[in-house]
């Protein structure tokens, strides 16, 4: 496994609010695909069949549950475990408390 899928493989890292497991099982939910496919390596294209339609639908749901991937980083994940580094490199997308409001 290459380093870019290197925190999917174990619980969720210092600044990321929920393990692999837990954000394959979102993963899973919103693509509507089974939970044992949703594996580091599975690629949303090849493995998951998520067109780009699917994804962007993806990153708007993950978005509104406080699971937010930056648009100029998403289009280049092509694997769950790159989804889930690029989500614990940001903190979690402030999953954990909402912004306080102005």
């Amino acid at each position: 496994m290459s380093d870019r899928d290197g925190a999917a493989t174990g619980g969720g890292s210092a600044g990321c609010p929920m393990t692999f497991e837990e954000f394959g099982r979102i993963i899973a939910r919103e693509l509507n695909v089974d939970e044992t496919l949703v594996v580091p390596e599975a690629s949303f294209e090849d493995t998951l069949y998520a067109d780009s339609i699917r994804l962007v639908e993806l990153m708007l749901r993950l978005s509104q549950q406080g699971i937010v991937i930056p648009m100029e980083e998403a289009w280049e994940v092509k694997t769950v475990g790159q989804a889930y580094t690029v989500y614990c490199r940001h903190g979690g997308g402030g999953a954990v408390k909402p912004a306080a409001s102005p």
